[in-house]
């Protein structure tokens, strides 16, 4: 009997003790600032772009993202820009997916007749998500 239930008092620390270890890190985890850090070439060289400036020229609103990041190049006929979005949910994800499409398709007709190296950049690029984050990467 005390074997048993020295057995089972083992078996119970074991479970707790594999229960309390940390759980890997996620791309959700991660902060956008240090995501957008690792997926850009240059960092330094982009500058940020605050979230009215996101949504006008997005259309994507701040009560869909609980946090978001939009960058641009210093040289602005460059094309280069980034917008990294983490979604309040699915259905937001979603909507920022669709509004981010549009809004590189609208980037691309601005660009094609005169700024043909930001319209190639463009054109590369692709509107990307991973569980709640969204992003478009032009680089």
């Amino acid at each position: 009997m005390k074997n048993k239930l020295l057995l089972l008092f083992l078996l119970f620390s074991l479970l707790v003790m594999a229960g309390c270890q940390a759980a890997p890190e996620t791309q959700s985890d991660i902060p956008l600032q240090e995501t957008m850090r690792q997926a850009l070439k240059d960092p330094d060289a982009f500058i940020p772009y605050t979230a009215e400036d996101l949504y006008d020229l997005t259309g994507i609103s701040p009560e869909d993202y609980s946090e978001a990041l939009f960058l641009r190049d210093r040289d602005t006929l460059s094309g280069r820009e980034a917008i990294l979005i983490r979604a309040k949910d699915a259905q937001a994800v979603q909507r920022i997916k669709e509004a981010l499409e549009h809004y590189l398709s609208q980037r691309k007709e601005e660009t094609r007749n005169y700024l043909p190296n930001a319209y190639r950049l463009l054109c590369d690029a692709a509107v990307q998500y991973d569980g709640l984050t969204v992003s478009l990467l032009v680089q």
